[in-house]
């Protein structure tokens, strides 16, 4: 078996999981793990030896291993709570890093600061790192960045910084609805129909105001209709995500959107824009998380 010593180490710790990397001398990428044990379900206590147990054979015991983490482990309910810094702002500053306290002396963890905005009120933690890494990669960049998720993200960036964005729980509202309501009854859990997605865009755009009635005809039509499982499912998935681009319409419809988000959900939203007239390319989300640590790792060292 080879033996991983990690130059740093690279981790983006949310709510329902932590992913971790270890980086070599030319920030390549030298192995990967992941846990389910993300910021919800851990005592403050608990952040330090989880770390450690994903972590610990990277480390070289003659010296200290710089960690540089995003996400909500920099929440108040995290490991260390994080400031935030204010918009319009660069995404990721290093004068405002937060260093952990930690018992083992072979780890220094540093975290990077959310983002907040006044007006109207809005907070993100985790995204500020992807864009960095997408501006990273494309230093020229002046546009809008989606970032989909249980809480999606539409950001204004210029000139390398993030001037405004908006946040969309309808990640977290499909998880409730399709698992805690009555249509859970009428739903599949994993099929797929297109022509349900596409008819649910148009209709949760066009109609915003009718989701309430929308959401029980997926009930009704499944007992008096027979409504297929999955059609269901998609009309679901599409009706909810037509009701946010109603909502960010003036993110996105002079705007050729920068999508960076898991492959799934990512290409929900680009069906979905292109359904509606709108463009976008996707970004790799692993790349913007590691391009973003990176470049937080090196401006670190550089002072």
């Amino acid at each position: 078996m080879i033996e991983i010593k990690a130059k740093w180490i690279a981790a983006d710790w949310g709510t329902t999981h932590m992913r971790a990397w270890a980086i070599g001398e030319e920030d390549n990428v030298l192995a990967f793990r992941e846990s389910n044990e993300g910021m919800k379900d851990l005592q403050q206590n608990e952040f330090e030896p989880v770390l450690l147990k994903l972590i610990e054979s990277w480390l070289d015991d003659t010296k200290v291993t710089t960690v540089m983490a995003c996400g909500m482990v920099g929440s108040k309910q995290g490991w260390v709570e994080t400031p935030y810094l204010k918009t319009p702002c660069v995404p990721i500053d290093n004068q405002q890093l937060t260093i952990a306290t930690t018992k083992d002396n072979r780890i220094k963890v540093n975290f990077v600061p959310g983002v907040m905005q006044n007006n109207s009120a809005d907070i993100m933690r985790g995204e500020e790192t992807q864009i960095a890494g997408f501006i990273n990669k494309n230093p020229d960049f002046n546009g809008v960045v989606c970032l989909p998720g249980t809480h999606t993200k539409w950001v204004n960036v210029k000139e390398g910084q993030i001037t405004s964005f908006k946040t969309f729980m309808t990640g977290e509202l499909f998880g409730v609805i399709s698992n805690h309501t009555l249509i859970r009854h009428s739903i599949s859990i994993k099929g797929w129909n297109q022509a349900g997605f596409e008819a649910g865009i148009h209709e949760g755009f066009n109609n915003p105001g009718s989701i309430a009635s929308n959401l029980f005809s997926l009930r009704a039509e499944s007992i008096v209709n027979d409504l297929d499982r999955d059609q269901a499912r998609s009309t679901l998935s599409g009706l909810l995500l037509g009701v946010e681009l109603n909502g960010a319409q003036t993110f996105w419809e002079n705007s050729n959107v920068i999508i960076i988000g898991s492959q799934l959900l990512s290409d929900n939203y680009h069906q979905g824009l292109k359904i509606l007239g709108g463009q976008s390319q996707l970004f790799s989300l692993e790349t913007a998380t590691l391009s973003g640590l990176s470049f937080a790792y090196r401006e670190l060292n550089s002072n």
